[in-house]
């Protein structure tokens, strides 16, 4: 039967959004753990793929295991859905300081059922396969007292891949046509829709760097005539991919009025570094996910869900980590007012 429950119910505040500030404000901020692991100054945090993620990840780990109580880390494990949260686990590993396992996991009812171990990663075509996962290092000598399990969020335990993920991806495309109608009442929502839906190809990764502000602001300047996708597309074809902040720049003497706003605001986001200049479809999106997990269209996993909390009563540290950027995942203080909470705190459904 299903049942509500919080994120935060399996890990409390021991989350990390895209920015890498834990939200629990008694853990150490990201400028403390970089600092302490000599790393250089950067604009941006550090992607999942990439080794500092990792080097940071368990920093995190370590001080929230010192923070929390409990024995000192023996072992790490890493539960995904994508070939990021199985670098991430590599990286993990590769570091040398503690054994790392990891799980990677969809429900994939077109292929036959599997579980297939490389080294100390397994990848698995049903989600139920985290229990077989989680015997197999029984049996290997982990003890879960001393283990730090690190969830990923976006389509495992929440929207699991091949159940609820589709959601997700229901609610970024939900607020990007919302804030696009809203700035822009004018808007040609077909040719918006249209745009939006080519932007998030594969094929366009090259220019919009697979990050959804790019996507939601060319497709709204491309549908009010300001950006020819047309041109784009050829200039990435001979090889000549413009960055976003050159077509911000290009599309200035073609804008509308009423998106002049807008545009100065993204450009002055992009000039500072900032990865999501767009937070007013940031802040579309959380609405539009919020409301899926209350009504159910967007669920946690049963199976993981479950396991944490087995873990956790045995003295597991579990911690969950998201890509989403903050502003997708943590209200604004209008929003906050309006009663709307995180998204590690929100209500929804396991199943």
């Amino acid at each position: 039967m299903d049942y509500t429950t919080t994120i935060a119910d399996l890990t409390g505040d021991a989350v990390l959004y895209r920015d890498l500030e834990p939200c629990d404000a008694a853990l150490p901020r990201l400028a403390t753990l970089r600092t302490a692991l000599r790393m250089p100054p950067a604009t941006m945090p550090p992607r999942k793929r990439d080794r500092d993620y990792a080097r940071l990840a368990l920093a995190l780990a370590l001080a929230a295991r010192r923070h929390y109580g409990g024995p000192p880390l023996t072992a790490l494990a890493v539960i995904g859905d994508t070939e990021n949260d199985r670098l991430l686990a590599t990286h993990l590993a590769a570091l040398g300081e503690l054994p790392t396992y990891g799980f990677i996991g969809e429900d994939r009812p077109v292929a036959a059922e599997s579980i297939a171990w490389q080294t100390n990663i397994a990848t698995a075509t049903r989600w139920h396969l985290i229990h077989a996962w989680a015997a197999t290092l029984e049996e290997r000598g982990v003890n879960w007292a001393s283990t730090a399990l690190l969830i990923d969020l976006d389509k495992t335990l929440l929207g699991p891949r091949g159940r609820s993920d589709g959601a997700i991806d229901d609610a970024r495309a939900e607020g990007a046509l919302v804030i696009a109608h809203t700035i822009y009442p004018q808007l040609d929502v077909p040719a918006f829709r249209r745009n939006y839906a080519e932007l998030c190809r594969q094929e366009w990764h090259g220019y919009t760097l697979d990050n959804q502000d790019y996507v939601v602001a060319t497709a709204l300047f491309a549908a009010a005539g300001a950006l020819d996708l047309v041109a784009l597309r050829r200039a990435i074809d001979a090889e000549r991919t413009p960055t976003f902040a050159e077509e911000l720049q290009a599309s200035a003497a073609q804008l509308p009025s009423g998106l002049l706003p807008l545009h100065q605001e993204l450009s002055s986001r992009v000039a500072d570094g900032d990865p999501t200049p767009f937070k007013a479809f940031r802040r579309a999106e959380l609405t539009a996910t919020l409301e899926r997990m209350a009504d159910g269209r967007l669920t946690l996993c049963s199976e993981i869900y479950h396991l944490g909390l087995r873990l956790k009563a045995q003295g597991t540290l579990c911690l969950a980590a998201s890509d989403k950027p903050t502003e997708s995942a943590i209200p604004s203080a209008e929003q906050q007012a309006l009663g709307m909470l995180p998204l590690h705190r929100m209500p929804a459904q396991v199943g």
